[in-house]
C-alpha cells in the first residue's frame, strides 16, 4: 500500500480535493522535505521506533525536530511529534497529478483504507487519496 499525504506547497493556498493537493511535474520544488505533525497513541505508536517504522524514519530523525533528548525515550499518549517526509509531484493519470510522499504500509486483516488513513496516519491523507494511488488493491 502507498500512501499518498497532503502536503503542498507554501507559497501557494490551493484547496484540496479529496485525492488531494493538485501539483504541476514541472515545479521546481519537487522533491521538498517537509514535517508532518503527528501525536503519539496507544497502543501502537507510543514510542520513536514504531513511529519511525511507520513513516520510514529513523528515530533521530523525529527526536531532534520534536526536543525529544532520548532516541529511546517513551512517549506519553498524545504527544506532539515532528516526522520527516519528502514530498513530490505524482502523475495520477493524463490529466491529473498529485502532492505525494511515497510511504509503504502493509495493509493488516480488518484494515480499510478510512482505518489506515484516519487511524494510523491520524488523516494525514483521505482514503480517496490511498484509493487513487493504489487502484488495484483490495484491503481485507
Amino acid at each position: 500500500l502507498f500512501l499518498f499525504f497532503l502536503c503542498c506547497d507554501s507559497q501557494a493556498v490551493i484547496e484540496p480535493t479529496t485525492s488531494g493537493y493538485t501539483c504541476s511535474l514541472n515545479q521546481t520544488t519537487s522533491p521538498c522535505q517537509t514535517y508532518v505533525y503527528y501525536r503519539a497513541v496507544a497502543p501502537d505508536f507510543l514510542d520513536l521506533a514504531s513511529v519511525g517504522d511507520l513513516f520510514s524514519v529513523s528515530r533521530l530523525m523525529i527526536s531532534n525536530p520534536s526536543n525529544i533528548s532520548s532516541p529511546s525515550s517513551p512517549l506519553v499518549p498524545f504527544q506532539s511529534l515532528f516526522v520527516p517526509i519528502q514530498c513530490s509531484c505524482n502523475r495520477i493519470n493524463s490529466s491529473m497529478s498529485i502532492s505525494y510522499a511515497g510511504l509503504n504500509y502493509t495493509i493488516k486483516a480488518g484494515n480499510t483504507f478510512y482505518l489506515v488513513s484516519t487511524d494510523q496516519f491520524q488523516n494525514l491523507t483521505s482514503f480517496q487519496s490511498v484509493e487513487v494511488v493504489n487502484p488495484s488493491l483490495v484491503p481485507t
